[in-house]
């Protein structure tokens, strides 16, 4: 296994050295390389005249071959973080032949999430959402302590809790509802209680309603707390997002990049030109629904 490790490290430090030759000569030379072969081509060819393939603005994945947008650190076709330069952890630089971050010490191998077990490249796992590194842990812990965070984050928990009550569906369960409130309202006011009304005593139709309300008023606030602003390092980027994200419900990242809905900038290729969180419903589709994030969306 580890012999295995080794072979596919040096194959990409190889795929990666050969990229930097190719972009190099091509741009002393004014010509295109070929995202799909490296071949290099003439300045105006539209199509690599070795293998025919669509030239642009593209690289190709060392692990999948497959085109990658040349500003990305993520392949968004195998899930692979594809950056040699880069620690994938806390962005800072590092040598195609360093097996650990000369900065934060993490391997380039990744690491194990401790609660789902999923491998993660980044320092929040792609599965469950679990902060990984003592960095990112501390980073998120100030930010849950902004009074600003907090209302987010009972909102949040709001409509987790409004999204799991079934609705009241007969007239009969519907007068059974009404009695219990009077008395409710009764028992309270012996008490010298302010009433307040549980969820569950609603129709469909209001649930819906408030679910909604609840949706909006979230949402209104994530794009005031978490929309990303482009940067130079999509590393401290996904770091940045992934902190201001709330515990409970379910949210997709919609990057600028593309405008794909994605389980989490941890699964999109250029999280640095920005983006934001959005709260999902049952119709969005997810552009990394790998197995890993179909089991439990972030």
């Amino acid at each position: 296994m580890e012999r295995q490790k080794e072979l596919q490290r040096e194959k990409t430090q190889e795929l990666y050295k050969q990229n930097e030759v190719n972009e190099s000569y091509a741009s002393n030379h004014n010509e295109h390389v070929c995202p799909h072969c490296g071949a290099i081509n003439e300045p105006d060819a539209l199509f690599c005249e070795e293998c025919g393939g669509m030239l642009g603005t593209t690289l190709v994945c060392p692990n999948c071959r497959l085109p990658v947008p040349k500003e990305a650190d993520f392949c968004e076709h195998c899930q692979t973080y594809i950056a040699t330069n880069r620690c994938s952890f806390c962005g800072a630089s590092m040598a195609p032949t360093d097996s650990f971050c000369p900065e934060c010490g993490n391997s380039r191998q990744g690491i194990i999430c401790p609660a789902c077990k999923t491998h993660s490249p980044f320092s929040y796992c792609p599965a469950c959402g679990m902060p990984l590194t003592e960095k990112v842990v501390k980073q998120r812990t100030e930010i849950q302590n902004e009074p600003a965070f907090k209302q987010m984050d009972q909102i949040s928990a709001e409509l987790d809790k409004l999204k799991k009550l079934r609705p009241i569906e007969s007239p009969k369960a519907t007068e059974r509802a009404k009695q219990a409130e009077e008395l409710a309202k009764r028992v309270q006011k012996l008490l010298g209680k302010e009433y307040q009304p549980t969820a569950s005593q609603k129709t469909a139709e209001e649930l819906q309603k408030q679910i909604k309300e609840k949706e909006e008023e979230l949402q209104a606030l994530l794009d005031k707390l978490t929309t990303a602003t482009p940067q130079e390092n999509p590393i401290l980027t996904r770091n940045y997002i992934m902190a201001r994200k709330p515990a409970s419900t379910i949210l997709g990242w919609k990057c600028n990049y593309k405008q794909a809905i994605h389980s989490s900038p941890c699964g999109c290729a250029c999280p640095h030109l920005g983006g934001r969180w959005i709260v999902l419903d049952d119709t969005t589709q997810i552009e990394d629904d790998t197995p890993l994030t179909r089991n439990k969306k972030l």
